[in-house]
């Protein structure tokens, strides 16, 4: 690996921490920004490049943000997150990195972190090359409905008391409390409504793993990383629960790529057409993952990283001939999936 660099930034008030890694440095600067609220990034660094292979094809940055991960040990790094602050440290640090790279990276943001990517390259276009949005939080309230609803109506379906009981008795949204907003989130993802292969339990379990297996941390790190975790939702609920894109973000003057699975009933996808279809940018795509939920990445890796070449090559999109045409698109990444592999097949002469 000729880029394997662990760094600190110094980003607003707080020093915050980065990992890039990348196999050849003049491959494009892909930025990741994780899913929240409080979850780190660089833990995932192992299970990303066993599944997605990106550092063969972009330098990555794997970055974990205010309030959370090895960013917690650092100055300041404890203070109550607020999405502005996050916005703007994106901006630093895609300042900083334009600035080492000569060249605007690629930004992909996960749910909220698709947020504030979306955010930050509203407001600094000139920064940014592409910006791929992935199950982002486009509508709180309804974010908070489908969860909850999907939730209910699946306890109720298989007669799981415990569920019900406790879905009951947080009642429907807006959750404004952590215990209201983890009683969601857990029965949500106990029925794969987050990630297709996986409990709650076993997000969990994965996260503690990811986190005492990385060398990026110690075990202090992950001590403050679990807590932190409940810090940054008490503090962040309710700007999430608020969110409303087409209201706050009719613009962005950055070409976007919208990632939607269709089974992801945290972030719906009706929401994330209606915001599609109301967004005024240059060039706009919105790319659907049919057996995905809110992790299209670990749903349907191939698929994913398929995507993610076709933008870095910018050649061509999934069916078409370019990644973003100069009409507004929207994909579905079975067919997308048929058109690659006969692709492949031409171009080498045979399956490969």
């Amino acid at each position: 690996m000729d880029i394997d660099s662990l760094e600190a930034v110094q980003l607003g008030n707080t020093t915050q921490w980065i990992h890039l890694r990348g196999a050849d440095p003049s491959n494009p600067v892909l930025l990741m920004i994780q899913q929240g609220p409080g979850l780190p990034m660089m833990n995932e660094i192992r299970r990303i490049e066993a599944t997605l292979e990106l550092e063969q094809e972009f330098t990555v940055v794997y970055w974990d943000q205010r309030g959370c991960g090895r960013s917690l040990r650092g100055h300041g790094g404890g203070d109550d997150a607020t999405l502005s602050l996050m916005v703007n440290d994106t901006v630093a640090l895609l300042e900083i990195l334009n600035e080492r790279f000569s060249s605007k990276p690629y930004v992909m943001g996960f749910s909220m972190g698709a947020t504030i990517g979306a955010f930050a390259g509203a407001q600094r276009p000139d920064l940014v090359t592409t910006l791929i949005a992935v199950g982002t939080d486009v509508d709180g309230v309804a974010a908070g409905d489908s969860a909850y609803d999907f939730a209910l109506r699946t306890a109720r379906q298989r007669g799981q008391r415990r569920a019900i009981r406790q879905l009951e008795k947080i009642g429907p949204p807006p959750h404004r409390t952590v215990k209201q907003f983890g009683t969601r989130v857990r029965w949500a993802s106990n029925y794969r409504g987050v990630t297709t292969g996986q409990s709650y339990g076993a997000v969990v379990g994965n996260l503690i793993a990811s986190l005492a297996r990385s060398r990026d941390y110690a075990l202090g790190d992950v001590l403050r990383t679990l807590r932190g975790v409940t810090l940054a939702q008490a503090a962040l609920l309710p700007e999430i629960n608020a969110i409303c894109l087409q209201r706050t973000l009719p613009v962005i003057d950055v070409p976007i790529v919208m990632v939607q699975g269709r089974l992801d009933m945290v972030a719906p996808g009706s929401a994330a057409e209606d915001y599609f279809n109301a967004l005024a940018s240059p060039k706009k795509q919105l790319v659907w993952f049919d057996h995905s939920a809110h992790t299209p990445q670990y749903d349907e890796p191939q698929a994913f990283r398929d995507l993610l070449l076709r933008i870095r090559d910018d050649r061509r999109a999934p069916v078409s001939s370019a990644p973003y045409d100069d009409e507004d698109q929207a994909v579905d990444t079975q067919k997308a999936s048929k058109k690659v592999a006969n692709e492949t097949t031409n171009e080498s002469g045979g399956p490969q």
